[in-house]
């Protein structure tokens, strides 16, 4: 049987949530969470979700950046950001789990940070007021983690075939650990912009 995987990303957008319905949330959805770190790697345990026998693929990842936007009150925007591995929404056939396939759906992941580190960036680089951040927000979002990243997560399943090329699934392995370390830089999981020009 072939083992093809597929890849769910999700954008998630909490504004507007009182302090308790956030707390509450925030409650609920960490144990279904995991968030990127390079010392946390992903396990077969982590897919949770129900497995859907039907479908023709061995696994599952769904991926998601959920982001913070909230103010100061003085003209500083601050922005919270972090890729998420949704538990409970991802799966894997059991009869086809492999340390190869489990890499390949890790890659996945590290695609996502890699891009999330590009919105970091280009958020740096941008200059925006508080009668276009949101605006600017969404086009950056759109650009980058909506094209890019779909773009190479494409690319990256059609190049390793699903985790079947092995020299193309070392290869991928390789580039995303350079690409994390040369946007190193945008890592932080907080930006603190300025809306006043």
């Amino acid at each position: 049987m072939k083992i093809i995987t597929t890849f769910t990303a999700l954008l998630l957008l909490t504004l507007g949530l009182n302090a308790q319905d956030q707390d509450h949330k925030s409650e609920m959805l960490e144990e279904n969470r995991i968030y990127w770190s390079e010392q946390v790697k992903l396990s077969w345990n982590d897919f949770r979700g129900e497995i859907e026998e039907d479908e023709n693929v061995a696994a599952l990842s769904s991926i998601a950046l959920p982001y913070n936007l909230s103010s100061d009150g003085e003209g500083e925007l601050i922005v919270q950001m972090r890729v998420c591995f949704i538990r409970n929404e991802s799966w894997s056939k059991p009869e086809q789990q492999n340390k190869v396939l489990l890499q390949h759906e890790q890659v996945h992941f590290d695609i996502a940070e890699l891009h999330r580190r590009k919105v970091i960036k280009a958020l740096q680089e941008v200059e925006m007021d508080k009668n276009n951040y949101r605006e600017t927000i969404q086009n950056i979002m759109g650009r980058v983690w909506k094209k890019q990243y779909r773009e190479m997560q494409d690319q990256y399943d059609k190049e390793t075939n699903y985790s079947r090329v092995f020299k193309a699934q070392i290869s991928w392995n390789k580039f995303l650990e350079e690409q994390l370390k040369k946007y190193q830089a945008y890592s932080d999981l907080e930006l603190k912009i300025s809306l006043i020009n």
